[in-house]
């Protein structure tokens, strides 16, 4: 299979080779989310959840996975988390404002506006280029 980027299969085009055999296998998160609103920040080895309520950026990064998954009302619920976590004073996510957060969001809210994406043999594509 082709590099498709950090963001995995979730950002590559559906005509990636070997993407939904990808996805399918990654149902660990989307099982969770169905059952918590949160995505959990430390997961063991074993699959145990060791710290359940992430940062807000974890929901900007499970955007595009989501979204790959067609799975709209999950998508919905992280994007909420995002948009209420906004601080209207800095424009950043966050109390306090993190580094991580502020690029996971930024990654995660490039791919969903559509602003970049990866094309099917992984070539990073740009809105303003391509």
């Amino acid at each position: 299979m082709p590099f498709v980027s950090i963001c995995g299969p979730a950002c590559s085009t559906p005509a990636t080779p070997g993407r939904d055999v990808l996805l399918r296998s990654l149902f660990g998160m989307s099982d969770w989310l169905r059952r918590n609103t949160v995505p959990p920040e430390t997961v063991r080895a074993d699959g145990s959840v060791a710290a359940p309520n992430g940062p807000v950026g974890f929901s900007a990064a499970l955007l595009p996975y989501l979204s790959a998954l067609g799975e709209k009302k999950l998508a919905d619920v992280q994007f909420s988390r995002l948009r209420s976590a906004i601080d209207s004073r800095t424009g950043l996510y966050g109390k306090p404002a993190r580094y991580y957060d502020q690029n996971l969001a930024l990654f995660a809210l490039g791919w969903t506006e559509r602003r970049f994406w990866f094309d099917s043999g992984g070539a990073l594509k740009m809105w303003w280029r391509d």
